[in-house]
């Protein structure tokens, strides 16, 4: 009795095209300038991003804002979270803009 071969399946017949995205931002079109350094956080507000799929993110939110206010005499901490930045960009750009106005200066993120 003669064996038939079984057909391959795709994934055994070789590998096909890969293509590769950069995950990398185009950036803005033109620089624009920092903001100057604030001399002191005293009586200012200061914002932190936050992310609640980021337990870790959270917590050292909440220990920056304790921080902030009990040595640095910030007069509020307002917390911002981006959400599920499913938006089109206008929107999810002007959520950030609104964050950016309520606050004179911000923690955006952790240098991990």
């Amino acid at each position: 009795m003669a064996l038939t071969p079984r057909p391959r399946m795709p994934e055994e017949r070789g590998m096909g095209t890969i293509q590769i995205l950069s995950p990398e931002s185009l950036g803005p079109s033109e620089a624009k300038p920092l903001a100057p350094r604030l001399a002191t956080l005293r009586n200012r507000t200061l914002g932190i991003r936050v992310d609640r799929a980021w337990q870790s993110f959270q917590q050292c939110a909440d220990e920056i804002a304790a921080l902030a206010r009990a040595r640095l005499g910030v007069a509020d901490v307002v917390l911002f979270d981006p959400d599920t930045r499913i938006g089109t960009p206008e929107a999810e750009s002007g959520k950030v803009a609104e964050f950016a106005r309520r606050v004179d200066a911000a923690v955006v993120g952790l240098g991990t």
